[in-house]
């Protein structure tokens, strides 16, 4: 391994959540007077938190939107995850691949705390991590700022510096590059440009990040 720990982000690199959330997300929102896109839902809030989609659905709702809502859509999204979610292609192989090399391994995302380990729960992701899945709801700045990744390497006892992130939106890439970290995006759902020009190198398969990450 060429790194002392690589960091993975969850929703479009280990689990393939993105426009499954979207869609759960747009139908809830529309159901309830506030018609919105699945894919308007991801260009404003790809890589962001759950609290941005909240903030915007209670700045846009006429009339505002009841105040259980934030736990009624947490529900659906449950409901949906158990229904539907998968791991994304090819990211079981790597995975295995990494911790047969002596890998280490943990997870930083977005998501709250709840909604993560049912990710990793349901698509049988999560003995590859065990308790090292880290939550924005952790630190006190969420993407792009760097405070989570920084928690990550320093719960993990490594150096930002070899540290390898594996990315796959803007915000998460430049909170990668904010903690000194070297960032791999992900491009299988995200024009490639967008995370080069953040300062990514990209790849477009699973199937390329275990030589990325190894050196060969």
């Amino acid at each position: 391994m060429k790194y002392e720990l690589v960091i993975f982000d969850c929703d479009g690199v280990l689990v393939d959540s993105e426009r499954l959330v979207n869609r759960i997300t747009a139908a809830f929102f529309s159901e309830r007077g506030l018609p919105v896109e699945a894919d308007a839902l991801r260009a404003m809030f790809k890589g962001k938190t759950m609290a941005d989609v909240a903030r915007w659905a209670e700045n846009e709702a006429l009339p505002p939107l009841n105040a259980d809502w934030f736990y009624e859509l947490g529900i659906a999204t449950a409901q949906g995850f158990q229904r539907d979610l998968q791991p994304v292609e090819g990211v079981r192989p790597v995975l295995d691949l990494l911790t047969a090399r002596g890998g280490r391994l943990c997870v930083a995302s977005q998501s709250p705390p709840a909604r993560l380990a049912l990710s990793l729960t349901v698509t049988g992701l999560g003995g590859y991590f065990g308790e090292h899945a880290y939550s924005a709801a952790q630190v006190a700045h969420p993407k792009p700022a760097p405070d989570l990744f920084l928690y990550a390497a320093q719960r993990m006892g490594a150096r930002p510096e070899r540290c390898a992130v594996v990315e796959d939106s803007r915000s998460g890439v430049l909170a990668a590059r904010a903690a000194g970290m070297t960032v791999y995006g992900y491009a299988g759902d995200e024009e490639p440009d967008t995370l080069a020009e953040a300062g990514a190198i990209v790849f477009g398969s699973m199937a390329q990040l275990p030589g990325l990450l190894c050196g060969g």
